[in-house]
């Protein structure tokens, strides 16, 4: 009799277990996306009619008609749009008709700024570029119309100043203690760049604008630091395909132009005009001394955390701090944030944005209340755990005549977004680099570029560097992981024939040479260009290396004396350690684990700073700067900006 008591029961609860899931999966179902861009072409000119206006050029002010569209449409980056208006409205609204000042008006007090309010969309909030886009418009619009009633929140500008001004100093809070999770992003700087000059410029609440100038700086030091005469073409946190491969289609590279007097073969310009126009900042003079310093340097640094350091900071939870440092390293799906990132799309029904609505698959109550939606995620280990942006550790090598920079021991083997692990420059229009092409989460919409062929990797390699030489191996599994669309079982280096001026193709080894500088690829399988290719060099098979090495003429004398030195350089593996031996130097690479060089092991986690410009710890009390005669001290608690002399 028993036995048949717990038999109905079991069957009872199995029957609600099922019903409850079928009714939650029903209920998913009809959380249909809202695509992320207009599927007609809007001409955005809102940057032009900045730059004709501080210009003193006649200004067509239709030309805003299209901005205005895609931003009451609450398309994704409609945030970016709103950077120029705000300057022009500010600056410029003297030169604009009533009914242009009343459009913007509108646009303003109809917009959504935050993942709280009303409305479903596909913006983007939660990058680390976004929060401060977001927020600088929301603080600068309640300041324009402090009195009026916003339209879409019911809030009046005074609220929503209050509201931003907690971001806001969030954000800057969480840059000083931990860096830039986007780190050294030619792409991303330009939107973190843009909205803190309009706080700086604009904002009347003087803690935020001196923290706002304070950040700048960082900034700035980060892009004078990591560039290679105005190439700010490094390892990076989040790059795509032309900004990588030339300097020449960086955003930041009228910012170099500006502070440095760089020239580049494009004069495109964006948000960026938002910096070039401020009037409340001066960039410090050391940043201009270390922008212009062509002497050899080695600089390492520390960027970002790991997902596992979020818990003990405190970072994991609901409240806007937690979710802006969580979601702003592009921590969705890992283990140790998955409940909360269910938790938080949830609570502000964001299910049918078109870049979480893939959560609607583990949106099952069951699974929530049994709490197994971690042991999930670790045991299937979807593509999207690759997606966060992690603690970098990174190492530049810099010399008057190229740059080499590497993510030190970056999560090898696991997934990968739009992380670039390392590179050299040589010039605005070439560098070289490898990756593990990938396929792209989605064949279309929002979540179509990336991880590509050119942009991030499939799988990460074990990647480390010292001086001129980087040594990288990649270890790619047999079949495909979950959720991941298809596995290469090649690698490849983006290596541009026409761009050196001499390139020798021998089996495994790769030569080239530009002006005086020579390098040299060498791989563990022969190295072949894509058929019809003269950039895509490919080494087929599961497990390769590659070794960089970069010399010149003056330590080389002639190019054939460099590629003789380099065949007769001794280079082995086995079992997934890589040893390479060059001038009296020897390199071990153990996958996975460590790297030693000349039987000593080495340390591959940074301080925030290590640098013949300043020594920083992670989550600083102060940062201090010294180079060439100029100083820069920044307290970020006390507002203090000191320069010297």
């Amino acid at each position: 009799m028993n036995n048949q008591i717990a038999i109905i029961l079991f069957v009872i609860i199995l029957l609600a277990a099922t019903s409850s899931v079928i009714i939650d999966l029903r209920k998913n179902q009809a959380y249909k996306k809202i695509p992320a861009r207009p599927k007609e072409r809007l001409d955005i000119k809102v940057d032009e009619v900045l730059w004709q206006l501080e210009n003193g050029l006649e200004v067509d002010l239709n030309q805003l008609n299209d901005t205005f569209k895609y931003v009451e449409a609450r398309y994704d980056c409609s945030d970016f749009r709103l950077q120029s208006l705000l300057r022009i409205i500010y600056k410029h609204s003297n030169k604009l008709d009533e009914a242009t000042k009343k459009k913007i008006k509108d646009t303003l007090l109809g917009f959504k700024y935050w993942m709280d309010e009303p409305g479903e969309d596909s913006m983007c909030y939660w990058s680390e570029n976004h929060q401060i886009l977001f927020a600088a418009a929301e603080y600068l619009a309640g300041q324009l119309f402090p009195d009026d009633v916003f339209t879409n929140s019911g809030l009046t500008g005074r609220e929503h100043m209050e509201k931003a001004r907690k971001r806001i100093l969030s954000w800057l809070e969480l840059r000083w203690l931990y860096g830039f999770s986007e780190w050294y992003s030619n792409v991303y700087y330009i939107e973190d760049i843009a909205p803190l000059s309009n706080l700086i410029d604009f904002c009347k609440d003087q803690e935020i604008v001196k923290k706002s100038q304070i950040i700048l700086d960082l900034i700035l030091f980060d892009i004078a630091s990591q560039s290679y005469k105005g190439n700010f073409i490094t390892t990076s946190g989040r790059l795509y395909e032309k900004q990588k491969k030339s300097g020449n289609n960086a955003p930041t590279r009228k910012i170099s132009e500006h502070i440095w007097g760089y020239k580049f073969d494009n004069d495109r310009f964006g948000m960026e005009l938002n910096f070039i126009y401020m009037s409340n900042y001066k960039v410090p003079e050391v940043i201009k001394e270390i922008g212009l310093d062509t002497s050899t340097v080695i600089i390492k640094a520390s960027n970002g955390l790991d997902v596992k350091e979020l818990k003990k900071e405190g970072l994991i939870g609901l409240e806007d701090k937690q979710i802006m440092m969580q979601w702003g390293m592009e921590a969705f799906t890992n283990p140790e944030v998955i409940n909360n990132s269910i938790a938080f799309i949830e609570k502000h029904n964001m299910f049918r944005n078109e870049f979480l609505n893939e959560f609607k698959m583990v949106n099952i109550t069951l699974l929530k209340k049994l709490g197994l939606l971690p042991l999930i995620s670790r045991v299937l280990n979807p593509q999207t755990n690759g997606v966060a942006l992690q603690r970098a550790n990174t190492y530049t090598f810099k010399t008057d005549k190229y740059s080499l920079s590497t993510a030190q021991k970056y999560h090898p083997g696991e997934f990968a977004n739009q992380h670039h692990i390392w590179q050299a420059t040589f010039g605005p229009d070439l560098s070289i680099f490898t990756t593990h092409p990938a396929t792209p989460l989605t064949e279309e919409g929002a979540k179509s570029s990336s991880p590509g062929y050119w942009v991030g990797s499939g799988r990460l390699p074990h990647s480390v560097q010292d001086r001129n030489v980087n040594l990288t191996i990649y270890v790619l599994p047999a079949k495909k992981g979950f959720m991941e669309k298809s596995l290469l079982h090649f690698t490849h280096a983006y290596f541009p024939r026409e761009k050196f001026h001499e390139v020798i193709i021998d089996n495994n080894y790769a030569f080239g040479r530009y002006e005086d500088v020579y390098v040299v690829l060498i791989g563990r399988n022969p190295l072949e260009y894509g058929e019809g290719s003269t950039d895509d060099l490919i080494q087929n098979g599961r497990e390769t290396y590659w070794i960089c090495e970069i010399s010149t003429k003056d330590e080389e004398g002639s190019f054939e004396n460099f590629i003789q030195r380099i065949k007769s350089n001794a280079v082995y593996y086995k079992n997934k350690k890589l040893t390479y031996t060059t001038n009296n130097t020897t390199y071990e690479l153990h996958y996975g684990r460590d790297f030693y060089i000349n039987g000593r092991k080495v340390e591959t986690q940074y301080p925030r700073l290590d640098s013949p410009y300043g020594v920083v710890q992670r989550k600083p009390e102060v940062f201090e700067l010294n180079f060439n005669g100029k100083k820069l001290y920044l307290d970020f608690y006390n507002m203090i900006r000191q320069e010297q002399p």
